[in-house]
């Protein structure tokens, strides 16, 4: 069920506008906190979108509306979850297949994938060339915690959303980058991102994306192909090091990540990784 105290009014709102102009776009990108509440939004806006009511906002009470919420409409897929496993090129594959069939009864098919982040690169691949030439009447919405996390080309074919909680918990991801990559006496900062499980798991994410395009980087894969096309410096500092060095910085990663799971205190864990990463 859709929970009405989650959903983004105000992006919403903007929706809601798009929409009775005929100015929705054909992919929108949702980036926000995990409980920001997006995909809840992007729920709504499938509801908007199919309402037999018509609406300025989804009236909950149709048909098309109940269906959506109960997770029972036959022309709107979900994919993606929050245990962090990967998004494979099948899923993509058969949500592509439904994307290019008829309509069984929506007005506008929706296909909303959780976590895009999550995606293996040939999934992402895949997803590519629907982004680009999209099928008649359809409509993606995709969602992420970490807007760096995602390649570049996705990022560009879809319209960015950015979602903020009323408590504005959502990080600061330079400000991450940089107090973990350029700056070695930050204990005010490990002290700040310790005291937030949520804040402290989206940092872990992408520092772990990082340092995956580090040894991708490592490798001589093409820039074109990295998520952190911005942090070239970067990417070229710590590609330098050997690939055990940067394999223990992943894994320290992996076991703080582990520790804020099992609600444990990750203010010494975040410390041990910022040694891994100021070891040379």
């Amino acid at each position: 069920m859709i929970n009405s105290a989650q959903i983004n009014s105000v992006a919403m709102q903007r929706f809601s506008r798009l929409a009775a102009n005929h100015h929705l776009a054909h992919a929108y990108l949702l980036v926000g906190p995990k409980d920001s509440g997006k995909t809840q939004t992007a729920l709504s806006l499938a509801q908007l979108v199919n309402c037999e009511r018509a609406a300025n906002l989804p009236c909950g009470e149709c048909a098309a509306c109940r269906k959506i919420a109960s997770g029972n409409h036959p022309d709107v897929l979900v994919i993606g979850n929050d245990e962090m496993d990967s998004i494979k090129i099948e899923e993509i594959r058969f949500l592509l297949g439904r994307a290019h069939l008829m309509a069984y009864e929506a007005r506008t098919k929706v296909f909303i994938i959780r976590n895009v982040e999550l995606m293996t690169l040939e999934a992402a691949n895949a997803l590519l060339k629907t982004l680009e030439e999209p099928a008649a009447n359809t409509l993606m919405i995709l969602t992420t915690s970490v807007l760096e996390a995602n390649l570049d080309t996705i990022k560009s074919r879809c319209h960015i959303v950015k979602f903020f909680q009323k408590n504005e918990i959502i990080p600061n991801n330079r400000k991450v980058m940089d107090e973990m990559l350029l700056n070695r006496h930050n204990d005010a900062f490990l002290k700040e991102l310790a005291s937030n499980p949520q804040e402290t798991t989206q940092a872990l994410r992408l520092l772990l994306s990082f340092f995956r395009d580090v040894i991708l980087f490592k490798s001589g894969i093409s820039k074109a192909a990295l998520v952190h096309q911005d942090c070239l410096k970067e990417l070229e500092k710590f590609a330098a090091r050997g690939f055990e060095d940067i394999t223990q910085i992943i894994r320290q990663i992996v076991q703080t990540k582990k520790l804020v799971d099992e609600k444990l205190n990750v203010k010494m864990s975040l410390s041990l990784l910022r040694e891994h990463i100021w070891a040379n």
